[in-house]
């Protein structure tokens, strides 16, 4: 009997071990694949977010830029345009010189000349006053010679005030030129620079404004390719250890089938020695019964005592080997 107990209670052990094991490995698994999964789902959440502040920091970034950019380049602007402006109104003054009529194109007469040289009718009053005094003293007051004189005089001094005031005309009006030129010339150097300002800020802000959320943009498809592996290989691996699961599942069926089989075979093999060696106890008690009549019973108490089923018990136990 200790043997049959010893082979049930070992089944039972080794089946319920079996499972507990499989059991133990299945949940270790389960759990691994489910810690994957969860690291993997709390993680890319932050990854997408950091990726859109970063992203959207940058975009900022170049939004300002571009902004200050422009607003340098207003300013700049600003502190240019005293200077086309005045060079506006020279390049007005200018072309309004240059149209017929004008100071520029105004030919030179007498009348210009009077107004080059103011002092020139008193020179030349002065100068005939002398004439006339020399004549006088000489007592040759309306003679040919005196006539002779003042008009030599005359003709000298209005050739060359007419040379001096023509010089003078030409230089005023050289210098008026050059002047209005110069600032006309100033004026549109500041506009072209304010408008080469106002173009490379206008450039700068759109190249930075393409160029961040470009970047911007980079981030966040990283970002989406980074969360989308991980959730990939959080999923096979929890594939893998849904697999591996199954597997300890199986494994623990099977060691549990193995030992429920051992079991069997134990109480297989202690049935047949039970029925192997406890045959003749079984007919022994029978025998002797059958021969009481012959002194049966002499042999019985002779051979098991007074209890007919003592060769029974003895039997079982030569069977289990007890």
């Amino acid at each position: 009997m200790p043997s049959i107990v010893t082979s049930i209670i070992g089944g039972i052990q080794g089946s319920s071990a079996a499972h507990n094991a499989a059991n133990s490995l299945t949940s270790a698994y389960n759990t691994a694949g489910q810690t994957v999964v969860n690291a993997a789902n709390a993680v890319n959440p932050t990854i997408t977010s950091a990726a859109g502040t970063a992203a959207n920091n940058v975009i900022a970034a170049g939004t300002t830029a571009g902004t200050n950019a422009v607003g340098t380049a207003a300013t700049g602007t600003a502190a240019l345009s005293p200077y086309t402006t005045a060079g506006s109104t020279a390049a007005n003054n200018l072309s309004a010189a240059l149209q017929p009529g004008g100071a520029l194109d105004t030919p030179f007469t007498a009348q210009t000349m009077a107004s080059m040289s103011p002092g020139y009718q008193f020179e030349q009053a002065q100068g005939d006053a002398g004439v006339q005094r020399a004549a006088a003293a000489a007592g040759l007051t309306g003679s040919g010679g005196t006539m002779k004189a003042l008009s030599a005089y005359n003709q000298n001094l209005a050739s060359t005030a007419y040379q001096n005031a023509f010089q003078d005309y030409t230089t005023q009006n050289q210098n008026l030129f050059n002047n209005l030129n110069s600032q006309a010339q100033q004026g549109q150097t500041a506009a072209t620079t304010a408008a080469g300002m106002n173009t490379q800020a206008s450039e700068y802000a759109g190249t930075t404004g393409v160029g961040t959320t470009e970047v911007g943009n980079n981030l966040n498809v990283q970002a989406a390719n980074t969360t989308a592996q991980n959730t990939l290989s959080a999923n096979n691996y929890l594939a893998n250890t849904q697999v591996g699961a199954g597997q300890a599942t199986a494994q623990g069926d099977i060691g549990a089938a193995n030992a429920w089989n051992g079991m069997l075979g134990s109480l297989g093999t202690a049935g047949n020695n039970l029925v192997t060696g406890g045959t003749g106890m079984f007919t022994n008690p029978f025998a002797a019964s059958s021969s009481v009549g012959n002194g049966g019973m002499s042999n019985i108490s002779t051979g098991y005592g007074i209890d007919p089923f003592a060769g029974y018990v003895a039997g079982m136990n030569n069977g289990l080997g007890g």
